[in-house]
Order: C-alpha cells, then structure tokens, then sequence
C-alpha cells in the first residue's frame, strides 16, 4: 500500500505541476504592441515602348514620290510618332529627375534629328513636363523635366508619345550624301 500511495503522490506532484503559470514579462497587460520598420526604396526606370512592345528600329526617309526635278527634297515628310515614352520614379524628399536623350553613331551631313515628346497621357504622380522639340547630338539634352514620385503606366499609347523629325539645313545641301545611316537614341532618368 505504501507503494501505491508513493506512485498516486507521483502522479498528482507530476500533474499538480504542469498547470503553474510562469510569468516571463512583467510589463504584461491587456494590450501588447511592436514596432514595423518600412522601406521605401529610391526607383528610377525608364523605357521605349512600340506597337509590338518593347521598342525597335524605326526608319525617317524622306518621301521622294511626288519629287519634280529642281525641287529640294522635303525632308519634313520623314516623321516617327510610333514610340512611347515609359517610366517610373520614386524620388527622395524635394528631389526632381529629368529624362535626357542624346544619340550615337553619325547623322548624314546637314541633317539634323529632331525629337519632342508629348504632355502625358497616362500615369499617376508628379509626371514630368516635356521641354519642346531638340536638335539630338552626342551630348545629352533634357527632354522631359520635373519628374518626381510618379509612374506613366506601361506600353504603347502610354506616358509620352515621342516624335521623330529629319530637318535639312539646306546651306549643307552639297554635303548631302546617300547611304543608310543607323544612329542609337538613349534615354537616361537623372537625378
């Protein structure tokens, strides 16, 4: 018997035990809080966008169908309006980016590239404003400006429609020599 009493004691120590509550924080109440760290990180994309997405080569010739002999060639019929401009910013406090174009590889001689963009068609936020038409060379030019936190949404017919001109300084007419010229346009947002 005394060992039955030994093994209830046991039993009822093992259990009697399981069911203390162990405090483990002081400052428990009947609420309880965190803090959460957010992180917003700096984004600045930008994109072409074409008819079939992302953008590919497009070709200015001047139309010479209707030419009569004598006549210059009327190289404002060579135009581009089928490119898009995208992009998406997320900038510091105060902070405003720019988009500047610039080109490389050689333009026939006295023939300029004109480019504009339009004002925005689509987006949200503090969208940039277009400068106006530039003449593109090696250099880079500011071509939409005051861009802050903000997005164009994505794909043709979207953000700034960008368009493409030749323009002919007709005092450099002799210069003019044909052959196919290719010629890369880069975009760059900057802070």
């Amino acid at each position: 018997m005394k060992k039955l009493s030994v093994i209830i004691a046991s039993i009822v120590f093992v259990f009697g035990v399981s069911n203390v509550v162990v405090a483990q924080d002081n400052n428990d109440s009947k609420e309880a809080s965190h803090g959460v760290e957010i992180s917003i990180p700096t984004v600045a994309l930008v994109d072409v966008e074409g008819a079939d997405g992302e953008a590919g080569t497009i070709n200015l010739t001047p139309d010479v169908s209707a030419l009569e002999a004598g006549a210059a060639i009327d190289f404002s019929s060579a135009i581009d309006n089928s490119l898009w401009l995208n992009y998406t910013s997320v900038v510091s406090s105060n902070q405003e980016r720019n988009i500047n174009a610039e080109i490389s590889g050689k333009l026939p001689s006295g023939v300029s590239l004109k480019l504009s963009a339009s004002s925005i068609s689509s987006g949200k936020g503090k969208t940039g404003q277009p400068v106006g038409e530039i003449s593109l060379s090696a250099t880079a030019q500011k071509l939409v400006t005051g861009i802050g936190s903000c997005y164009t949404e994505n794909g043709n017919g979207k953000g700034h429609q960008l368009t493409y001109r030749l323009d002919m300084d007709n005092e450099k007419y002799a210069e003019l020599m044909a052959d196919n010229y290719e010629i890369t346009v880069t975009y760059t947002i900057t802070d």
